[in-house]
């Protein structure tokens, strides 16, 4: 089956470029102009993956992002000129998957791009229950006490990966291995650490009293049994 990507790009000659990538990699593709008009295409459903510009005239596409991941766990990939640190974590915190810089080179974003909806394919892997966790492969879900808890497929493969290792320390580096197929990156411990972050915070989860994911600082996380 066909994906049909979501692009909210503000500047019509990015989202040309952006657009005949993804359609030369098969996809589909859905444009929008603004925030508003990015989050009206996704209300109509179908949509497979997300490709937004961080500085979108409103709403901004942090708050589309957020929006979005709050409704769904559907990939999402940030593009931002910005290169600063705190730029790159703001787009992951707000729950996008990855993030491009601008300028790229198509066939970098045709590669994350493809990561990505690789990552996304359900597993035949049996859930994975620790506690009151239940962690789900095959159907991308995870709960919480019998609550579900809409979490980005990164965020779902950390907890999956901390999981396999319940009560071991698991480094940011495996955990980037593991959920985004590198085994380093610039940036990729802070690609990490704001995943864990989303994942507490989803979770209702207290970093200085942690039910279920623990810092070992200098070293990695580790999911409490």
């Amino acid at each position: 089956m066909t994906v049909t990507a979501l692009v909210v790009e503000d500047e019509p000659q990015m989202a040309d470029i952006v657009e005949y990538i993804l359609q030369t990699d098969g996809l589909d593709v859905r444009l929008a102009r603004d925030g508003a008009q990015g989050w009206e295409q996704w209300s109509a459903g179908g949509i497979g993956l997300v490709v937004l510009d961080i500085e979108l005239p409103g709403p901004n596409g942090l708050e589309l992002c957020t929006r979005i991941r709050a409704a769904s766990s559907v990939p999402i990939l940030v593009l931002t000129a910005r290169t600063d640190t705190q730029s790159v974590i703001a787009g992951l915190e707000a729950g996008a998957d990855d993030y491009v810089t601008k300028p790229f080179h198509p066939r970098v974003l045709s590669l994350r791009v493809q990561a990505l909806l690789r990552r996304a394919q359900p597993t035949r892997m049996a859930p994975t229950v620790v506690g009151d966790l239940e962690i789900d492969l095959r159907s991308g879900t995870v709960t919480v006490a019998g609550r579900q808890v809409s979490l980005a497929a990164t965020e779902i493969r950390v907890l999956a990966a901390l999981a396999e290792r319940v009560g071991e320390v698991v480094s940011w580096r495996q955990l980037l291995a593991t959920a985004w197929d590198v085994d380093d990156w610039v940036g990729g411990r802070e690609m990490v650490k704001a995943a864990v972050y989303r994942l507490r915070h989803r979770l209702g989860d207290d970093p200085a009293h942690p039910r279920y994911i623990e810092t070992v600082r200098g070293v990695g996380y580790r999911l409490v049994r």
